[in-house]
């Protein structure tokens, strides 16, 4: 059985790191604030450019357009990886990972060479170890980095799928939904796919009073006549770089939203099952220093009624 005071000391090294799991939850809990608003304010532009795109196409007819079409390229995949940096956030890396090398797997199985190229140290580590062919995008990006970040890797890709380097890119991050819902996603965004659009759902705040006056405008009806100066071609080659960049920018949003949230969840549970521990340990030392004083009574009755 361990001494008295190992167990204090055990109980002095538990108190300590719920000292720390509360602090870094604290932090996690300010920086979600600021993360989640961030994110949330950037859909409705992503979503308000995505039904803008869609209209032009509808009413420029058939378009060919390199980011439209498909690169003269069979075989080689790229998936761009967006993971944190730092650990102590939960399962909010491994299910990302575990989900896109299942993806990568079947790519793969399909006779695809796959390149991932990773942002963030977890993502980076996790597919080096196991053999898959990676780069290194960028590591250790602040949420300030994220425009810049977002827009050389447009630059980047639209580049290299000009030139037929590849024939798919695909984008592999977690989905912020809530503070205890990050849902891995893995989505083609290279050939880019214009959908049919259609009317965004009400927004509040400043963003919903906008779409609202679009919509009372008639920008929202795809069926309207619309006349597009220079020409839909020239209107779509400005937008379609504009579209990717914002998308990848908003995997970043999103992603960080999700870090914050699922450390803040990670470090509230830490924090929880280390008060549990000092519970039970403070109840092992004191039944431990009961015995010893029962002990110690004992010997000295023993030792007067010997006397």
């Amino acid at each position: 059985m361990a001494s008295l005071r190992d167990i204090r000391r055990r109980i002095g090294s538990v108190k300590n790191t719920r000292q720390i799991t509360r602090a870094m939850k604290l932090v996690a809990g300010a920086k979600l604030r600021r993360a989640t608003d961030a994110a949330v304010a950037a859909r409705p532009y992503q979503r308000t450019l995505s039904r803008v795109l869609s209209r032009v196409a509808q009413s420029a007819g058939d378009i060919e357009h390199p980011l439209l079409k498909v690169p003269d390229n069979d075989k080689d995949v790229v998936v761009v990886l967006l993971t944190s940096d730092r650990g102590l956030c939960g399962g909010f890396n491994n299910q990302l990972a575990k989900r896109t090398q299942e993806q990568v797997d079947a790519l793969i199985a399909k006779g695809k060479s796959v390149t991932i190229l990773a942002y963030g140290k977890k993502g980076l580590g996790y597919f080096s170890n196991r053999g898959y062919t990676v780069e290194k995008g960028a590591i250790d990006l602040l949420p300030a980095d994220y425009p810049e970040a977002a827009r050389k890797l447009g630059v980047r890709l639209v580049d290299e799928m000009t030139a037929h380097k590849f024939e798919r890119v695909f984008l592999a991050y977690n989905d912020y939904r809530s503070a205890m819902s990050q849902v891995p996603s893995f989505e083609q965004i290279l050939p880019m796919k214009l959908e049919a659009s259609a009317p965004a759902p009400a927004q509040a705040g400043p963003a919903g009073e906008a779409a609202q006056l679009m919509e009372s405008l008639g920008a929202a009806n795809p069926s309207a006549e619309y006349l597009y100066e220079p020409n839909g071609l020239e209107i779509l080659s400005s937008l379609l770089p504009m579209a990717l960049r914002t998308q990848i920018q908003q995997a970043f949003l999103e992603t960080q939203a999700g870090e914050q949230a699922a450390r803040m969840t990670a470090m509230d549970n830490a924090t929880r099952n280390a008060g549990e521990l000092i519970n039970s340990l403070s109840l092992v030392y004191n039944r431990a220093r009961q015995a010893a004083i029962t002990t110690e009574l004992t010997e000295i009755v023993s030792g007067a009624e010997a006397l």
